[in-house]
């Protein structure tokens, strides 16, 4: 299971990103723009061995580490 702690982990591991907080909106305040946004889906497809359809993805789904949490272990639960 995905936690928001475990998210702002790999924030910080790939983008060098320090979360104050899991409800934080990571877009809303600068923290990461679109580029760095593409790395870390790539990323979270990575690490939790799931992927996002290009149809699918809504920016609103990666804008705090809660709703990226959320949205990982609901991909999870769909592909097995």
């Amino acid at each position: 299971m995905a936690s928001a702690e475990r998210i702002g982990e790999l924030v910080r591991d790939t983008l060098g990103v320090l979360v104050p907080g899991p409800g934080v909106d990571l877009i809303e305040t600068g923290l990461i723009d679109s580029l760095a946004l593409v790395t870390l889906i790539a990323e979270l497809e990575s690490e939790f061995d799931i992927q996002f359809p290009l149809e699918n993805l809504d920016v609103e789904d990666f804008r705090t580490l809660e709703r990226m949490a959320a949205v990982v272990n609901a991909r999870r639960a769909t592909t097995g």
